[in-house]
C-alpha cells in the first residue's frame, strides 16, 4: 500500500514538474512585438536620454530656422530689398527643407534613421556657417537653400527616432514634449539676434557662424543613440533589435523573444494613397499644409510686422517677440496634457480653429490690450497645434512608411506650402502697402484647416504602432 501511494505521489510530482517545465519553456519561446516589449519595459533612463538628445537637435533646428526672421529687416536695409525678395530669402531654407525631406525621409526608411540623420546634421552645419560668407541676396539665398536640405531630413527623422523608442503608454506625451524644445530654440535665436544685431551693431555674419556650432555638438551626441528597434526588427535584424531593446528596457531581450514581422526593405509610396491609408494621408496633408503655411507665413514676417501693424507704438520689438516666444511654452504644456486626456485629433482641431480666430483678432483689432492678448494666443495655439500633430502623424502610419509619410506630408507638401507662406505674405504686402490682408489670410487658413481636420480625421489615441 505504501509503495503504491509513493508511486502515485511520485507520478503527481513528476507530472507537476513536467507541466511546470513545459509552461516555462512556452513562456520563453512566445515572441512579442517590439511595441509590446517596449510597453512592458516602461520608461527608463535610456528613454530620457533619447528625449534629451532628440530635443537638443530640435532646439537647434528651431533656432536656425528662426534666425532668418530676425535678420530680414537688416537685409532689407543693406541691400534695399522688396517684399518679394525678402519672402524669397525667408523661404529659402524651406525650399531646401522640401528637397531634403522628400529625398532623405525616404532614405531613412531604406537605410536607417541614424545614419541619414547624422549626415544631415553635418550637412546643415556646414552650410549654416557658409551663410556668414554670403556676398549678396543671391548667394545668401543659395546657402539658405543648401542648409535647408539638412534641416528637412532632421525635421522628418527626429520625431520618427523618438517615437520608435518610446513605450506606447508614454508616446503621446513625450512626442508633444519634443516640440517643447522648439520655443527654447526660439529663445536662443532671439537672444543671439539681440546680441549680434543690437549690441554688436548688425553683425549678422557672426550670428550665423555662431549658429553653426551647436549642430556639430548634436552630431557628436548622436553617436550615443543606436538604430531604432522598430526599424531593425522590420528589416529582419532581430539580434541587433534585441541588443537595442535590452539597452532601452534594462531587461535581457533575445532575438527569440521578438516576434518576426513581414520583412521588407521599404514599402512603395503608392501605399499611402490606397486602402485604409488614403484617408490618413489626406488628413495628414491638410494638417501639415495648414500649419506650415500659417506658421512660416506669420512668424518669418513677425519682426517686420510688429513695428507697423495698426500704427501701434509698440516700444521695444524684442519685448514683444519675447512675449510671443514665451506664449509657446504653455501652449505645448496644454497640448501635452490634452493629447492624452482628450485625444490627438480633438486637440489638433481645437488649437487650429482657436489659433485662426486669435490671428483674426491680431490682424484687425484697434485695441492695444487686445493686440497683445491676440499675439499671445496666436502663438499659444499655433505652437500647441504643432505639439499635437507629431503624435497624430506617427500613429497614423506603419513603421515601413512612417519616414516616407513624414517626408511627403510634413516636410514635403507641408514645406512646399510653407515656401509660399512668406512669399504670398510679401507679395500682398507689396501690392496693398499694409499687413492687414496678409494677416487675415493666415488666420483664415488656420481656421478652415481646423474645421477640415475635425470633420475628416480619425482619432489615434491608444492606437498601437504597426
Amino acid at each position: 500500500m505504501s509503495i503504491r501511494i509513493l508511486e502515485k505521489f511520485s507520478d503527481k510530482v513528476g507530472i507537476s514538474l513536467w507541466l511546470k517545465k513545459e509552461n516555462m519553456a512556452q513562456k520563453k519561446i512566445i515572441p512579442a512585438s517590439v511595441e509590446d516589449i517596449l510597453a512592458r519595459g516602461g520608461m527608463t533612463g535610456f528613454h530620457k536620454k533619447v528625449v534629451l538628445v532628440t530635443g537638443l537637435a530640435w532646439t537647434f533646428v528651431s533656432m536656425e530656422i528662426l534666425l532668418i526672421a530676425f535678420t530680414l529687416p537688416l537685409f532689407a536695409s543693406i541691400w534695399k530689398l522688396s517684399g518679394l525678395w525678402l519672402g524669397l530669402i525667408g523661404s529659402a531654407s524651406l525650399i531646401g527643407s522640401f528637397i531634403g525631406s522628400m529625398i532623405l525621409g525616404r532614405w531613412s526608411d531604406r537605410f536607417g534613421r541614424r545614419s541619414v540623420f547624422m549626415g544631415s546634421v553635418l550637412w546643415y552645419s556646414i552650410f549654416t556657417a557658409a551663410t556668414a560668407f554670403a556676398t549678396g541676396p543671391e548667394t545668401l539665398f543659395v546657402f539658405r537653400v543648401l542648409a535647408g536640405i539638412g534641416l528637412g531630413a532632421m525635421l522628418v527623422i527626429d520625431p520618427s527616432v523618438l517615437a520608435e523608442y518610446l513605450p506606447p503608454q508614454n508616446r503621446g506625451r513625450y512626442m508633444v514634449f519634443l516640440d517643447f524644445f522648439w520655443p527654447i530654440g526660439n529663445l536662443l535665436a532671439l537672444g543671439l539676434s539681440y546680441f549680434f544685431l543690437e549690441r554688436m551693431n548688425g553683425d549678422w555674419r557672426g550670428l550665423f557662424l555662431t549658429a553653426a556650432f551647436p549642430a556639430f555638438l548634436t552630431f557628436i551626441i548622436r553617436f550615443l543613440i543606436p538604430e531604432t528597434p522598430f526599424y531593425l526588427a522590420r528589416i529582419g535584424k532581430l539580434a541587433e533589435a534585441a541588443k537595442v531593446l535590452t539597452l532601452a528596457t534594462g531587461q535581457k531581450i533575445t532575438a527569440a523573444m521578438i516576434k518576426k514581422e513581414e520583412v521588407f526593405k521599404s514599402a512603395p509610396i503608392k501605399d499611402l494613397f490606397r486602402g485604409k491609408l488614403l484617408k490618413a494621408t489626406i488628413v495628414t496633408l491638410i494638417s501639415w499644409v495648414v500649419l506650415n503655411f500659417s506658421y512660416y507665413g506669420l512668424f518669418i514676417w513677425l519682426p517686420q510686422v510688429l513695428p507697423v501693424i495698426q500704427n501701434f507704438r509698440i516700444g521695444n520689438i524684442y519685448t514683444l517677440l519675447l512675449l510671443s516666444v514665451l506664449a509657446q511654452f504653455p501652449g505645448y504644456l496644454a497640448a501635452m496634457w490634452l493629447v492624452e486626456a482628450w485625444g490627438r485629433k480633438k486637440t489638433l482641431t481645437a488649437f487650429l480653429i482657436l489659433g485662426g480666430l486669435s490671428g483674426l483678432v491680431f490682424a484687425t483689432t484697434n485695441s492695444y490690450v487686445s493686440f497683445l492678448t491676440a499675439l499671445f494666443l496666436v502663438s499659444f495655439f499655433n505652437l500647441g497645434a504643432w505639439g499635437a500633430i507629431y503624435p497624430y502623424t506617427v500613429e497614423l502610419f506603419p513603421t515601413l512608411l512612417r519616414g516616407t509619410a513624414f517626408g511627403f506630408a510634413a516636410e514635403g507638401m507641408g514645406k512646399l506650402t510653407a515656401i509660399f507662406g512668406p512669399l504670398v505674405f510679401g507679395y500682398l504686402l507689396d501690392k496693398t502697402g499694409g499687413v492687414g490682408i496678409s494677416l487675415v489670410m493666415v488666420a483664415a487658413v488656420m481656421t478652415v484647416g481646423g474645421v477640415a481636420v475635425g470633420y475628416l480625421g480619425p482619432e489615434t489615441k491608444g492606437r498601437k504602432l504597426e
